[in-house]
């Protein structure tokens, strides 16, 4: 069982490129600091890194929104107004942005999911993303048809950490939830796999030079998927 950002694909290069876009389509209304909004919503902007622990790496579209809605309302915009903007703009943007342009998965990804398939391991994707921005980015990075479940925080009533996005992807794959690996890149993707009880749970950060102290419910952490093997 897969997050997606961070996990398949590289998630700094993917959404600092889409907050560039956010960022002009919000300033295009409303005068706004870059490097506020973008510390707000968890990106340094300055080292083009997303925060592990901020809330564009582990929140729901939806968090995101709000948390850009209340920035705008501290810089005196109504809250009405505020949220309006924020969800239209981020709507804006997840619908004109050339997402082929800045995917790229992660290292040893394509190798690893095909052997995977041929081992007859059932596989699935839980992510915080809205469901059809997931499938979108997945069929550009033709992995697509490697998945038996997609799932998308729109799917569900509450997020990750809690399992019941894990739990609807076990049923739509007919699996024990303690028969999975849960991989992912933040520790919300670790506590969900240790609220399904899952059989491991495996961070991944992309460099070894990379802080994982985040992971502190990993049992195991990776840099690429040619350190994990099927058996």
């Amino acid at each position: 069982m897969f997050d997606k950002d961070g996990t398949l694909l590289d998630l700094h290069s993917l959404w600092n490129s889409w907050f560039d876009q956010f960022y002009e389509t919000i300033s295009n209304q409303q005068v706004v600091s870059k490097s506020e909004l973008a510390e707000f919503i968890g990106l340094d902007i300055e080292n083009k890194i997303v925060s592990p622990r901020g809330p564009l790496a582990i929140g729901t579209v939806e968090d995101i929104a709000i948390i850009a809605a209340l920035y705008l309302y501290r810089q005196k915009l109504p809250w009405n107004e505020a949220v309006q903007t924020s969800r239209n703009s981020i709507q804006e943007v997840n619908a004109t942005i050339d997402w082929d342009r800045y995917l790229q998965p992660l290292q040893g990804l394509s190798a690893f999911l095909e052997k995977a398939r041929q081992s007859g391991v059932k596989m699935g994707v839980v992510t915080s993303d809205d469901t059809d921005i997931a499938e979108q980015h997945l069929h550009l990075l033709n992995i697509h048809d490697y998945f038996q479940s997609i799932i998308g925080s729109d799917q569900i009533v509450n997020p990750k950490p809690f399992p019941d996005i894990g739990d609807k992807a076990c049923q739509e794959m007919m699996i024990d939830p303690e028969s999975v690996v849960v991989i992912g890149d933040t520790n919300g993707d670790m506590k969900l796999g240790k609220n399904l009880k899952a059989k491991a749970n495996i961070g991944i950060v992309s460099s070894a030079d990379e802080d994982e102290s985040h992971l502190t419910e990993a049992n195991y952490i990776i840099n690429h998927y040619e350190m994990l093997d099927i058996t």
